[in-house]
């Protein structure tokens, strides 16, 4: 009757690891697509580090993506899924300038346990300041961590 402990002894570990294996929270992917934007010196390109970024959407200054962020090379920011425009208010280095991203939003489906998010297809990026640049690099902004923004200034 003992040489049935060991075969027991498995078969009930293999039910408990299957069991907590499928947990409701197992989703561990990155949910929210955001654009990245790297900061470049005019002329140049080389990359810079801006002393001070401060950024919030026009018409909801109570929500501060970036506070006076110190020391940045990039920056990342998500867009609004039910519009079709963004429109924000950048300051680099005390430059202020109005930036405003028009593209199109699809649902994309992660995976069966993190369900949909939104990607998004940049169209162009108009801003008011001669003195900062914009150039779209990639315009697939999804979750995965690429640039699609070079900041020129």
């Amino acid at each position: 009757m003992n040489y049935k402990l060991p075969g027991n002894i498995i078969i009930i570990s293999l039910l408990i690891y299957l069991l907590f294996s499928c947990t409701p929270n197992s989703c561990q992917d990155v949910m929210i697509s955001t654009v990245k934007a790297g900061f470049y010196e005019t002329g140049t390109g080389k990359p810079l580090t801006a002393d001070s970024v401060t950024m919030f959407g026009l018409g909801n200054d109570t929500t501060t993506i970036y506070n006076k962020a110190l020391n940045l090379t990039t920056i990342s920011f998500p867009l609004d899924a039910s519009s079709d425009t963004s429109i924000l208010i950048l300051r680099i280095n005390g430059n202020n300038d109005t930036v405003t991203l028009v593209y199109t939003s699809y649902a994309y489906l992660v995976s069966k346990e993190c369900g949909f998010t939104f990607y998004h297809i940049l169209d162009t990026v108009y801003n008011t300041r001669p003195e900062i640049d914009f150039l779209k690099k990639n315009q697939n902004i999804t979750t995965v961590n690429e640039e699609n923004i070079r900041i020129y200034y």
